[in-house]
């Protein structure tokens, strides 16, 4: 059970909680989690206190008023305990069966491995406050060196922070970012850490009681790919609202979830991850590189400012190589001005906005891609199936009630770009097409789409299922039309 800032109502808490796990009678919560602004801490639940919590309950401290403990002799006692401690693997006690996740570091609270980052970030020349109230970028390159060392690639459940990361609302379409959001400018460490580490789910509370950014949100899920494994993790980042007694879905501030731990998942389990429709690359690392590529106009020395640490390992000049790789490289495309010769009268006319002899307005040019999952005006409902590394889609303009399009998800212009596994992926997609359409007595009809079109070009296959008593006629189809643009096929032999 997750819970945003407490600010002081522990009990109102407390209360629901034993409500909730009542209702939940066989299936009781293993554990509450609290993240964000908790003191002053409630006495009474405290070592020697009267009252024991309903739960196992850990909470993580935030950007902690200074008045919610310095008032009260027990409360700074309290802090200055919590306060001197050291990052721990092991959360400390305050209480039966309470605890506080100090500083930052990695625990096991239910079975679930958990890291987590107290307090605020420091900037600047700023000394830490201890490790209750404040973090430096030191202490979050220790925590990622920490699960890293664990031999497991970082794999973690949970990551708890009492900030939102910078960038996390890179890749997402406006309306899907609450307005206290949209101008946060979170915390650069976190996302540091959210480059190299992957967890399923990140908890945060900005709290507040009502303030700007005091909302429950849950971010759409991004995608990661994990170094030196090649396989997918899929991270949801879930904000909540501080602890209220207002009925606003909006300020919800307790979340249940019920995850099996990655410890307890099999290597096909880890491998094989469902990406839901919506999903968008990992926001952090997109971040990370286009502050390396807009360095580009800088001279070299200091584009190697670049930390290696957070790019993992990797200098500025490789980000960018890698980058103009992507985006331009050894690509082939047909070249729609050469066939522009053989045009007939009403057919295509020259030019790069080539547009139809006819009244219909012009289409505006695009900027963004039209098949990137991350692209915010992807047309979503036509999404079919999603993979690992490829996805079935539905055209917006259909030729016939058989056509589909099979897209690799990574953004190449040309399908000879493509890794052996993309491909390999895109191949289960034809061959289980194939079989639907033949049970239709139907042929299948591949096209690979690799035009330049407005916007960016995301090379794809168009599929056709074509009726087997017009599949003969197909190439000759394709034979006259081609002539009409000078365009001639040639015939590649099976396994060429």
């Amino acid at each position: 059970l997750l819970c945003g800032a407490v600010q002081s109502h522990w009990e109102l808490l407390f209360e629901r909680a034993r409500k909730l796990n009542a209702a939940a009678k066989d299936k009781p919560f293993e554990a509450l989690v609290c993240v964000g602004r908790c003191f002053p801490l409630p006495i009474e639940y405290l070592a020697g206190g009267s009252k024991q919590v309903p739960l196992p309950t850990y909470f993580l401290s935030g950007h902690e008023a200074a008045r919610s403990w310095q008032e009260d002799a027990k409360q700074t006692e309290i802090f200055d305990q919590l306060n001197a401690e050291k990052q721990s693997t092991e959360p400390v006690q305050v209480g039966e069966r309470f605890f506080c996740l100090a500083g930052a570091g990695v625990a096991n609270i239910a079975g679930l491995k958990v890291a987590y980052v107290s307090g605020t970030e420091t900037h600047g020349s700023e000394e830490e406050k201890g490790t209750l109230l404040t973090y430096s970028k030191a202490s979050a390159e220790a925590l990622v060196q920490q699960l890293h060392a664990d031999g497991d690639q970082g794999d973690v459940d949970f990551l708890f922070t009492a900030e939102y990361p910078t960038s996390f609302q890179l890749l997402l379409p406006e309306q899907q970012l609450p307005h206290g959001l949209q101008a946060m400018r979170g915390s650069s460490a976190i996302r540091q850490i959210l480059q190299q580490v992957h967890p399923k789910y990140h908890i945060t509370s900005r709290g507040g009681d009502g303030t700007r950014g005091d909302v429950f949100y849950q971010r759409l899920p991004y995608v990661s790919e994990v170094a030196g494994t090649g396989r997918k993790q899929l991270t949801r980042l879930i904000g909540l609202s501080g602890v209220n007694k207002v009925k606003d879905k909006t300020r919800k501030y307790l979340h249940a979830l019920q995850v099996v731990p990655f410890a307890q998942q099999s290597a096909e389990e880890h491998q094989h991850v469902d990406i839901p429709a919506g999903t968008t690359q990992n926001p952090y690392l997109h971040a990370m590189l286009e502050e390396a590529t807009s360095r580009s106009g800088e001279p070299d020395a200091k584009r190697r400012k670049l930390d290696p640490a957070a790019t993992g390992g990797l200098s500025a000049e490789q980000i960018e190589q890698l980058t103009s790789k992507s985006q331009g490289g050894a690509q082939f495309f047909y070249d729609q001005r050469l066939a522009v010769k053989g045009q007939r009268k009403g057919g295509l006319i020259p030019g790069d906005q080539q547009q139809r002899r006819n009244n219909h307005p012009v289409v505006p040019q695009r900027t963004e891609c039209w098949f990137c999952l991350s692209t915010p005006t992807l047309e979503r409902h036509l999404i079919v199936s999603i993979g690992q590394k490829a996805y079935l889609a539905m055209p917006k303009g259909a030729i016939c009630g058989d056509h589909l399009l099979i897209v690799p998800i990574a953004h190449e212009a040309s399908t000879m770009a493509l890794d052996e596994d993309t491909w390999r992926e895109m191949e289960r997609f034809k061959s289980a097409l194939r079989r639907y359409f033949a049970s239709q007595d139907k042929e299948l009809l591949v096209i690979d789409r690799n035009v330049a079109t407005l916007g960016a070009t995301h090379c794809h296959l168009q599929v056709v299922g074509v009726p087997k008593a017009k599949a003969e006629a197909t190439r000759r189809v394709f034979e006259t039309e081609g002539e009409r643009y000078h365009v001639k096929f040639e015939e590649l032999q099976a396994g060429a």
